[in-house]
């Protein structure tokens, strides 16, 4: 019996879905005439096919009963998504806030002190929301304001009550929602349902899981969320992108510039490790300052997103040997990359890649064990490092013709060295040539508008230690002048007085630009911040030289320092009639300008940075 009627109900459904989609078509170029009559048909639709799955589920416990005796069915619900918008019954937000969530133990009179976002406005009269699609690095978990109160709350807890857990989920309607906890401890919601792969519901059906980051313990956002999903959803089978027995949507409601709703979405193809969308999808934001990506080289990109998402909503994700290999072998690789090469391309140094390889050996026993259960910690885990191993692929050119092979080494076409180097040269005259060794550095760190990150620990530490030395001479060097003032035969020498004077304001310049410089640097330990930093210092014609003086001040202004030191004890000696001392200290005089310019001449010889990083590619690639 229960066979017949689900029959007939699935004959009768698939009449009315054809009926459905000529409609929801008509309605796409004629748009409002056939809006009534799409809605009609989709609220017939929705209630045949839940009652459609009902008896389908009545018939198998039926038949389990007979077998097995009485045991629960938790097989999730089964419906078509449509394309009406909220709140068919016409209610009212306040009409809707009081209704029965599955599970709850939380008393009614107890007030929550957490404020939550909630879409204030009639269902009735409003606007369906624009869909927008996004990225998982789009979604704005990590940006969004506090939303809880600083207000005492007045709360008794019953005589003999034992249990203070989250309710597991939420009956909103349409949608069932599960509670989960992301291991940094915020709440977000999924939810399973299981629709058709297109709308004539001939081929095979495909699990839909839903993920939010919205409150849908608001019924006014629960219902939102849901006519966006069965919007989505509707679309995706008419476009027939729904080509996997697995699909993963993520939806986020908020409100642009012109106060209209905006529901963002991505689908996850998990088979793939990739997002696509029901729109057609601009993808520049999603490729940052990598430029020249082709459509093969793009999966990276697409990867990186996909383990983002992983980390977004860990819960879903289960962790087989094969991943735990390919992990593995990424990380040992460039665990032995950074031991033998000074220019890996590692996103961690060595000591990070070797804690990330004792937690992933550790990881295996775990996953291995055919009884272990998988944690979302251990989940999330292995997303934020296939994460970044996948990003860093992707910044590299992995797998392409001109990859990067080394961290200053450049995929584009090489542009003329000698461009920029008027400014540089210029300033070298006057900064005792540390423009030029700063620009070499910061060529070799901002390589293609991107940044490696443990070379840029090492570039950074170096000129921190750099400044701070450099205040200590700077220190010592004022001290010096400040002594060498108060000798009484300073006074009877107005030129080095002068002289001195200069030598101080150089040291306390120095003192002053190391500080600041040295304070300013400890905002650039985040590899984001850091990048955004370079990107705006280096945004203008010169930027990289700009940048490579300012970090040279400190050392020219000490070294100025002494040269007008220099000067006073000189002036000093040879303003002095006697003869012997003109005779004595003149030798050692230029003795010692002989000992300070020999090694600068020796500097000056012609600079190998970059012959040394091309041998040391040839040598990697053996030729």
């Amino acid at each position: 019996m229960y066979d017949k009627m689900y029959n007939a109900h699935r004959v009768l459904h698939k009449l009315l879905a054809i009926l459905r989609t000529m409609v929801i078509k008509l309605s796409r170029q004629f748009s409002y005439p056939y809006y009534i009559l799409q809605r009609i048909l989709s609220a017939w639709t929705y209630r045949l096919v839940r009652s459609s799955a009902a008896n389908a589920n009545a018939s198998s416990r039926h038949k389990r009963r007979e077998q097995y005796g009485n045991e629960p069915d938790t097989s999730p619900e089964a419906i078509l998504p449509s394309l009406d918008y909220p709140s068919e019954s016409g209610h009212s937000v306040s009409q809707h806030l009081e209704h029965t969530r599955a599970g709850s133990s939380i008393s009614e009179d107890v007030e929550s002190n957490h404020v939550s976002v909630s879409i204030v406005t009639s269902l009735r009269d409003s606007a369906p929301p624009v869909l927008k699609p996004m990225t998982a690095s789009d979604v704005r978990r990590y940006s969004k304001k506090s939303q809880i109160q600083r207000t005492d709350t007045a709360f008794v807890i019953a005589a003999g009550r034992k249990d203070f857990s989250i309710p597991d989920k939420i009956d909103a309607g349409d949608l069932i929602w599960d509670c989960q906890i992301h291991p940094h401890g915020t709440l977000y919601f999924s939810s399973e349902q299981v629709t058709w792969k297109d709308p004539e519901m001939e081929t095979t059906m495909v699990q839909i899981t839903v993920f939010t980051d919205t409150d849908v313990r608001k019924q006014s956002n629960s219902d939102i969320v849901s006519s966006c999903v069965r919007t989505l959803l509707d679309q995706a089978q008419i476009a027939g992108t729904l080509e996997d027995t697995l699909t993963e949507l993520t939806v986020d409601l908020c409100t642009n510039t012109r106060g209209e709703f905006e529901c963002k979405y991505y689908f996850v193809a998990p088979d793939q490790r990739a997002l696509f969308w029901g729109n057609d999808f601009e993808a520049m934001n999603l490729f940052g300052e990598v430029k020249g990506v082709t459509n093969g080289h793009i999966k990276y990109a697409m990867e990186a997103e996909y383990w983002m998402h992983r980390e977004l909503y860990p819960n879903d994700c289960k962790i087989t040997p094969e991943l735990h290999r390919e992990l593995q072998a990424m990380i040992l690789h460039a665990y032995t990359d950074t031991i033998f090469s000074e220019v890996s391309l590692a996103p961690f140094d060595t000591d990070e890649l070797k804690r990330a390889l004792d937690i992933v050996d550790y990881l295996n026993g775990i996953v291995n064990k055919p009884d272990s259960i998988i944690n979302d910690q251990y989940i999330w885990a292995y997303a934020r490092l296939m994460r970044m191993f996948t990003r860093a692929r992707f910044s590299n050119f992995y797998g392409e013709i001109g990859a990067r092979l080394g961290t200053d080494h450049t995929v584009y076409a090489e542009e003329n060295y000698l461009d920029r180097r008027p400014i540089v040269k210029l300033f070298n005259l006057v900064l005792f040539g540390s423009p030029s060794s700063h620009v070499r550095k910061i060529d070799s760190v901002w390589v293609d508008q991107s940044v490696n990150r443990p070379r840029w620990k090492m570039f950074m530490n170096g000129l921190t230690n750099e400044w701070s030395g450099l205040a200590i001479y700077s220190t010592v060097m004022l001290a010096v002048d400040i002594s060498f003032l108060a000798v009484p035969a300073i006074g009877q020498r107005p030129s080095a007085q002068i002289a001195l004077y200069i030598s101080s304001l150089w040291s306390v310049a120095s003192l002053v630009v190391s500080a600041l410089l040295a304070q300013s640097s400890g905002h650039q330990d985040s590899i984001d911040r850091a990048a955004a930093f370079m990107a705006r210092m280096t945004r203008s014609l010169h930027g990289k030289e700009n940048l490579a003086i300012i970090f040279s001040l400190p050392y020219a202004l000490v070294i100025w320092g002494m040269v007008f030191f220099f000067l006073a004890l000189s002036l000093v000696i040879f303003l002095s009639a006697d003869v012997t001392t003109w005779c004595t200290v003149g030798p050692a005089w230029l003795l010692v300008i002989g000992f300070i310019g020999w090694p600068v001449w020796a500097a000056r010889g012609p600079q190998t940075g970059r012959s040394m990083s091309s041998l040391w590619i040839r040598g990697k690639i053996g030729t």
